[in-house]
Formats: structure tokens, sequence, C-alpha cells
């Protein structure tokens, strides 16, 4: 009796040590969205604005000019209007319409200012910080319109995945491992891009701290295609979300405008992954086969045992 009530403990606790290597379902986040009443405003007037669904943290509005295609090349950042988010829930504030730099069309921006809040999502895609904009007529703006200068093409991101590097057996156990992120790039400009520099770092969404070691990134002519191999170690234990940010800065070379260098456009990107010990679940279930086929042998041969006596 005592043996079987020993195996009993035992499969209980095999049992709790399997179901400890089930993954949990991540929470889904809501798509943060930007409303601005009235829509047509002047310079001056008041609005309001209503945000939804986003991150917990600082969020930054401008008023911007060409679509704020250019980013804060469009905008009025000196006369933003700043404002700290407790979650997802609408939160309504108020803003002043000023003037932007170029000429509309125009819109509100909204962009978080918190490096943890990045428009990744499970599986590998590319992020930024989150950032919404909603349509703004302004009457009676007079501001010349946005420059437009030669497009000199930049890297572009076209593939980006996230894989285990080789046999992952420790991580199956939730030992150090290493995990392969490959990132296709394109140079779909005119010139070479060179001096390519990337920097990488690993952690929890949102904790990317660790600094990777990053692959040398060679230079990429005119048109040229190539993927970028980044072997990233992962501490353990293993258990849960990793997120992957890197960021490649290059420079384009004589072959630009005027055969003057000039800095290109950064490549940022995100790749997210989830890895889980499910080495123990399957070592939980043959220990479990074990033990019942223990039980099973044990009845067997207490119903013999009258017999034989």
């Amino acid at each position: 009796m005592i043996g079987r009530r020993t195996s009993a403990v035992v499969l209980a606790l095999v049992l709790l040590a399997g179901a400890a290597g089930l993954p949990s379902t991540p929470a889904s986040a809501a798509q943060p969205q930007v409303r601005v009443d009235p829509a047509t405003a002047a310079v001056g007037d008041r609005l309001t604005v209503t945000l939804t669904g986003w991150p917990a943290g600082n969020i930054q509005l401008d008023v911007c000019g060409n679509q704020a295609d250019r980013g804060s090349l469009d905008c009025a950042t000196l006369a933003a209007h700043h404002r700290h988010l407790a979650g997802p829930d609408p939160v309504t504030t108020s803003i002043t319409v000023v003037a932007p730099p170029v000429a509309c069309p125009c819109v509100v921006r909204a962009r978080s200012l918190d490096p943890a809040a990045t428009g990744a999502a499970t599986g590998a895609v590319t992020g930024d910080p989150v950032t919404g904009v909603a349509s703004l007529g302004i009457v009676g703006l007079v501001v010349p319109a946005a420059p437009v200068d030669p497009d000199p093409g930049q890297l572009r991101i076209t593939g980006l995945t996230v894989r285990p590097a080789g046999w992952d057996w420790p991580a199956l156990f939730a030992l150090p491992s290493r995990l392969l992120v490959e990132v296709d790039l394109h140079n779909d400009g005119p010139a070479t891009a060179v001096d390519p520099r990337l920097a990488v770092l690993v952690g929890r969404p949102g904790q990317a701290t660790l600094i990777v070691e990053p692959p040398q990134v060679p230079v990429l002519a005119a048109g040229e295609r190539r993927a970028v191999r980044i072997a990233v170690p992962v501490d353990a234990p293993v258990y849960g979300r990793y997120a992957v940010h890197g960021q490649l800065d290059w420079a384009v070379g004589p072959g630009g405008h005027a055969g003057i260098p000039y800095a290109g456009t950064p490549v940022v990107f995100v790749a997210e992954t989830e890895r889980y010990p499910w080495g123990w679940a399957a070592l939980a279930g043959v220990l479990l086969l074990i033990l019942l086929a223990r039980q099973v042998v044990g009845l067997v041969r207490d119903r013999r045992q009258p017999f034989l006596s």
C-alpha cells in the first residue's frame, strides 16, 4: 500500500511539472486610433482629440502638413502637446491648431514616446514606435509646400524570419539557446549603400536591452538583394516571448546626388517569437506512462497472489 501511495504522489507531481511547460495564450492589444473634432478648423482654434487603444505611456500630439510623410519634418513639433495615458481606454484631450511647417493635406499625429511601445505583433514583423493620424482640414492656411527631392532610394526589408538555430534541444528544457533572425534587404536606390552598421538588442517584449554582437553587413550595390543572418543568444530560463530589435544605419556612396555622400534612412525591425520548455512536458508524459505501467503490473500481481498462496 505504501508503494502505491508513493506512486500516486509522484504521478501528481509529474502532471504538475508537465502542465508548467504549457504556454499561456497572449492577450491581444487593441488597435490604436485617433479621432479629432471638429475635422475642419482654423489656426488658433481648439480641437478635441480622442485616443483609443493606445499602450500605457507618454503620447505626443502634433499638427502636421504633407500627411506627415516625412515624419517630424512636416510637423509643428515646437508646439506639440503631451499626454500620459494609463492604458487602452478612450482618453480625450484638447489641443490648439497651429500652422504646420508645410502645406496640407494636414493631419493630427499621435506618437508614443516610450521605447516599450512598439508596433510589433506576435511573429516576425517590422516595427516602429506606435503612431496614428487623423485627417484635419485647416482653413486659410498659407505655408510652403513640402519640398520634392529626387528619391535616392533606400534599403528596404523584404522578408523577416526568426527560428531556432539548428536542433534546439537546450531550449526544450529551458537551458541557454540561440535564435536565428534572417533579414532580407533590398537596395532599391540608384546608388551603393556603403558603411552599413547594425545594432541588435534582445529581451522580453518592451524590455529588449541585452546587446547582441551583430554580424558584418556587406556593401549593397544599387538593386542588390542580400540576406543577413543574426545569431541571437537567449539566456536561461528559456520560457515565454522574446523580442529582437534591430537598427541598420547606412550611407549612400558617391553615386548619389552630385556625387556627394549622404546618410540613408535607418532600417528598423522587430522580430518576436515564443519559446517554451516542451521537453519537460514530454519527459513528464514518459514518466507518467512508466508509473501507470507499474500500477498495472502491481494490480495484476496482487490478483494472482491469492491463487499462488
